[in-house]
């Protein structure tokens, strides 16, 4: 669970980097440019209940 959670934040942050390096072209108010940065954000959030998910935290832990 932390694997795949840590593996989906790094797909979201790729994800948003191609949405920074596709913002300046011709195509940037298209579907294709707007996908990298829907798809990123979405990933991030994934991973990130993903990792918290798998990490044990004492003080949040319900008895």
């Amino acid at each position: 669970m932390l694997l795949t959670g840590l593996m989906l934040l790094l797909s979201g942050i790729i994800s948003e980097a191609m949405y920074i390096a596709t913002s300046r072209v011709a195509y940037a108010g298209t579907v294709a440019a707007n996908e990298y940065l829907i798809l990123g954000i979405l990933l991030i959030l994934v991973g990130f209940i993903f990792t918290l998910s798998s990490v044990k935290i004492p003080k949040i832990r319900v008895r």
